[in-house]
């Protein structure tokens, strides 16, 4: 038995054992090697030592804040080990649970739909290679449910029924249920009245055989995503009840509308009266009540600011009556283009006034705080008139501006534009005026002419550029009007431009379909030029469903083309899809939609086709191109086999196909949620996995539903299992619901294996889509 202690070296303690030792000698031996190695610095190592050394795991980003059932991809950088995988856990559960929300092998965090007790998580990302390297992220999840309750006031008399309707709200993907109160008594009871859920929105309310007292109860609707949202209404029982009107009071903007509902002590149906601020009706000024119902009305605030705000809403009927107020609040903005430039004596210059916020665009022009100006600052004329004609009172938003014929006094001078909407919005543009021969400048616009689609179609942009010669100011300003005076289109309706001139097409063609767009020199304010633009009203193609397929698809499919302009109908008449210019059988069911079918047998070699729509005419007009392509068919796939001796396999390698897709728009399926179906049927979207019972004895069905995009009863529909599968599927359409809503009745038996299943989706082009644990069979 031999001991060797080595000296310190490259400040490692190293300590070698032969032989066996007592433990007394082995004690005395690891105390002489520790206050040896006391001085040293850097790694211990030992005999049989080895592996990954300084393994780190960052996780980004390093917190998020999703609401209720979004997405949020957290990201693992694993230094110090070529092993970069990683593990995912959320509070310490491998992939999450439903009640914190849960986390792929990818690292994509889903939110619970429901607000769990405490809404801070953990996510931690630890390292394959090194179980103790790990990093975590702080998830807040957050909720922006909004809960609204219809109708906001009732009355009901004793015994008698009343519905409600609720609406669950929000950017994320929260449960959309509710829970129904009486003076916050889930489901009411016999005193206050009782309601009862009809749907997964609405209930039925019964008010009670007696008056209770007080003879008005509120009833709630709480979200049960988030129990802190709510949204109540008051409900008068009997002809006792609090004569109200609901809301009791609103803020609104210009030319915005609110509807009002009254609960006066009147027998049900007696027509009420509605004025604002006792005018009968409303007015111009104040703003109007239309009828909507015997005892509603929608309130429209008037387009210009009244003089006097809050306005208050009288409701009527049989001596009895109820009021709320009206707060009328301004967001109009308005700016002058162009705001700045040189104007030689006596020379025009256009300007245009832009106004938001407001159904009212009109301004009042001022020069120097002149209406109109005078001759010596400079007048505001109608655009053409010669001699100059000043605007009678508040008018279009474009004028002409005529310098002085002197350089005036004040200079530059301010050429001033009020919104007639809103006297306290106002914008003005700084004009220099110069003597002859102090400017002087020529402008060109390219291109001269252009045709673009509607907004959404693409391409709807096009960039203008502007030359300006005769001076070393090359600035210009850009701006759009329409291309007939006094007519076609105001504000966006004829499309927009930056300050560069990058033109954006408008959601639609004007009317008359003529559009300028106008450089105007800063260096001249009287010198520029226009492009002239057309709205295409032909056909446009939004969409090609789908967008590519595998060489080699398995049979004929049916490609749906998706757009705007098209001509209904088949045959002559009606518009027809090209493929290279060649024309398909085709079947136009309205003005966006067309399919025609595309035959296996040409489909076989990769490559791309143009697909266009063309319009009935000689030649009719034809849609933008959009590609089709030919994906190479690389799929290939691998089983990996689990079993109940079995029932994980590690270390297995996992290839994914990204699928190509052309043209715009989304062409792969997929599923984004499902559920249940229950009677009605409903269909009760949920988190997976969707538990399915086994029968104790011979076969049952249960129905499922799954929603996603461009889902098909004709598609193959498989859950993962046996190699012979102990799932049968009959899939069909779920009408009345969402589109691409599909039905799946699922029959099992009491030999169907228990477990997570995961459905498969093939298409007859060979596109795929995987659901994973959608069900669970127990």
């Amino acid at each position: 038995m031999t001991r060797e202690i080595l000296s310190k070296q490259n400040c490692i303690c190293r300590v070698r054992r032969r032989g066996l030792l007592r433990w007394e000698t082995a004690i005395a031996l690891l105390a002489s090697a520790m206050a040896f190695a006391s001085g040293c610095t850097g790694t211990a190592s030992g005999g049989g030592g080895g592996g990954q050394k300084n393994v780190a795991v960052k996780i980004s980003p390093p917190s998020a804040s999703p609401v209720l059932g979004a997405a949020v991809n957290f990201q693992a950088n694993v230094t110090g080990a070529t092993n970069t995988g990683v593990t995912w856990t959320v509070n310490g559960v491998a992939g999450g649970s439903a009640q914190t929300g849960t986390i792929s092998s990818s690292g994509q965090y889903s939110a619970p739909s429901m607000l769990p007790a405490t809404t801070s998580v953990t996510v931690t990302a630890t390292s394959a290679a090194d179980a103790s390297a790990s990093d975590s992220a702080g998830v807040t999840i957050t909720s922006d449910i909004e809960v609204q309750i219809s109708p906001l006031a009732a009355g009901v008399l004793p015994g008698a029924t009343q519905p409600f309707t609720a609406t669950v709200t929000s950017s994320g993907k929260p449960a959309p249920d509710v829970k129904w109160s009486v003076n916050e008594i889930n489901g009411g009871d016999a005193t206050n009245g009782t309601i009862a859920a009809t749907g997964v929105d609405a209930a039925m309310f019964t008010a009670p055989g007696a008056l209770p007292s007080p003879p008005t109860v509120n009833v709630t609707a709480t979200s049960v995503a988030d129990p802190s949202k709510s949204a109540t209404a008051s409900v008068g029982i009997g002809c006792t009840s609090v004569n109200s009107i609901a809301p009791t009071s609103a803020t609104l903007t210009l030319g915005q509308s609110q509807d009002f509902a009254a609960a006066l002590c009147v027998p049900s149906g007696t027509p009420v009266n509605w004025d604002v601020n006792g005018v009968v009706g409303g007015s111009a000024a104040l703003g109007s009540v239309t009828n909507t119902g015997a005892a509603t009305t929608t309130y429209t605030a008037p387009v210009d600011r009244p003089a006097t705000s809050p306005l208050t809403i009288h409701a009527v009927a049989d001596g009895f009556s109820a009021a709320a107020t009206v707060t009328i609040v301004s967001n109009v903005s308005i700016s002058i283009v162009p705001g700045s430039g040189t104007l030689v004596v006596q020379q025009r210059a256009s300007f245009t006034a832009l106004v938001s916020n407001s159904p009212d665009e009109s301004v009042v022009w001022t020069v120097q705080g002149v209406t109109n100006g005078n001759a010596q600052v400079g007048q505001v004329c109608v655009t053409n008139s010669n001699p100059c004609v000043p605007p009678a009172g508040a008018g279009t938003g474009t004028i002409d501006y005529l310098a002085p014929s002197t350089v005036p006094s004040q200079n530059p001078v301010l050429l001033t534009a009020t919104s007639n909407a809103d006297a306290s919005r106002s914008a003005s543009a700084q004009i220099k005026i110069v003597g002859t021969g102090g400017a002087s400048s020529d402008v060109v616009v390219s291109p001269a002419n252009a045709f673009l689609p509607p907004s959404g179609s693409a391409p709807s942009q096009l960039q203008f550029t502007a030359t300006v010669t005769g001076t070393s100011n090359t600035a210009v300003t850009w701006s759009v009007t329409s291309g007939v005076t006094g007519s076609g289109c105001s504000g966006t309706a004829c499309g927009t431009i930056d300050s560069n001139g990058l033109y954006t097409a408008p959601d639609a063609a004007p009317s008359p379909n003529a559009i300028s767009v106008t450089a105007t020199s800063m260096a001249d304010l009287s010198q520029s030029a226009s492009a002239s633009v057309s709205i295409t009203t032909g056909p446009t193609i939004e969409q090609i469903l789908p967008s590519s397929v595998m060489a080699g698809v398995a049979s004929d499919f049916t490609l749906a083309v998706n757009g705007a302009g098209f001509v209904a109908g088949r045959g002559s008449g009606a518009s027809v899809i090209l493929v290279n210019g060649n024309p398909l059988i085709t079947i136009c069911d309205s003005a966006a939609h067309c399919t025609a079918p595309l035959q296996a047998q040409d489909l076989g070699n990769p490559g791309v086709l143009t697909i266009q729509i063309q319009n009935p005419g000689d030649p009719g007009p034809l849609s933008n191109p959009v590609l089709f392509v030919i994906v190479p068919f690389t799929l290939t796939e691998t089983v990996i086999s689990l079993s109940n001796s079995q029932p994980e396999s590690d270390g297995n390698d996992i290839v994914v196909f990204e699928p190509t897709t052309a043209g715009s728009g989304p062409s792969q399926i997929n599923v984004d949620f499902a559920g249940p179906i229950t009677a009605g049927p409903t269909c009760n979207f949920d988190s997976s996995p969707i538990t399915i019972v086994r029968p104790a004895s011979g076969t049952a069905t249960s129905s499922i539903c799954i929603h996603g995009n461009t889902l098909d009863p004709g598609f193959f529909y498989q859950f993962s299992g046996p190699p012979a599968p102990d799932i049968s599927i009959a899939p069909s359409e779920l009408a009345g619901l969402f589109p691409n809503t599909i039905e799946l009745d699922l029959t099992i038996s009491s030999a169907t294996l228990p477990g997570v299943r995961t459905l498969f989706i093939t298409t007859p082009n060979n596109d795929q889509a995987v659901a994973t644990a959608l069900v669970e069979v127990q």
